[in-house]
């Protein structure tokens, strides 16, 4: 068992429930002169992360990027686990939009394309655990909050507001996390794009498709060449999905004059 995973079972067999980290943090520091800060922790883990994986962050990693020993990490955190969790949390406050202004539909289209652009410049978003990634924190927070505001005003119930919010980010989610697996899967196989994994495999598709079971299939494939703007696909998806949801909902896509 390696230290991590030995301090946290030592952490969690306490009669009291831990601690989140948050409210850890809100608690005073006892040191006037602390050797490390959180910032400076979370700043070494992403540029550990963004560089080799999630898998890749460990106290013993951390420690080493710091100059620092192991059991000084374990002053401000208690484990990696708490360590994803900042982490993530420094990463959602990157998605928050600087100045929300226009209509929902500007604001909601804004924060996918943003979301969109964070995750692909931190990959390991996709591999973050459950437990961690649906705890609530500050920034998360914050994101909702922006999203509700943008929806606020027109008409909506608490539950519709959440429920468009969450189907714009479900959306930015989802094509954002396909998006980064393909790359992922093709990088072993040296396909750079998705036009040198269908060459790879046309002999097979050609087999496949000799027998003339699959004509609008087939037709696809000789009109047209593999669709490798990822920034087109995504925002014609997701404006797909806000027209439908102003339509669904009678909502104004522009701000009345």
């Amino acid at each position: 068992m390696d230290a991590d995973r030995a301090h946290s079972r030592a952490a969690g067999s306490a009669a009291e429930p831990a601690m989140s980290v948050w409210q850890r943090l809100a608690q005073p520091t006892l040191s006037q002169r602390p050797v490390l800060t959180h910032a400076r922790i979370v700043a070494a883990a992403l540029r550990v992360a963004d560089t080799d994986g999630l898998d890749a962050v460990s106290m013993r990693r951390l420690a080493t990027e710091l100059g620092v020993s192991a059991m000084t990490c374990y002053r401000y955190v208690s484990g990696k686990e708490d360590i994803i969790e900042l982490m993530l949390d420094k990463v959602r406050a990157e998605m928050l939009l600087e100045r929300p202004g226009g209509t929902w539909h500007e604001v909601l289209r804004d924060s996918a394309l943003r979301f969109r652009q964070v995750v692909l410049r931190h990959p390991w978003m996709t591999e973050v655990p459950g437990r961690i990634l649906f705890a609530p924190t500050p920034a998360h927070l914050a994101l909702v909050e922006q999203q509700f505001t943008a929806l606020d005003g027109l008409g909506l119930t608490m539950e519709q507001m959440a429920d468009v919010a969450g189907a714009v980010t479900a959306y930015a989610r989802a094509r954002t996390h396909d998006e980064i697996t393909r790359a992922r899967l093709r990088a072993p196989e040296g396909w750079t794009s998705g036009g040198e994994a269908r060459e790879a495999n046309l002999a097979r598709l050609s087999f496949l498709l000799e027998a003339g079971d699959y004509p609008l299939y087939q037709r696809y494939v000789r009109q047209t060449s593999p669709h490798e703007d990822e920034d087109a696909r995504f925002t014609f998806g997701l404006d797909c999905l806000l027209d439908g949801i102003a339509a669904r909902l009678d909502l104004p896509r522009r701000a009345p004059r």
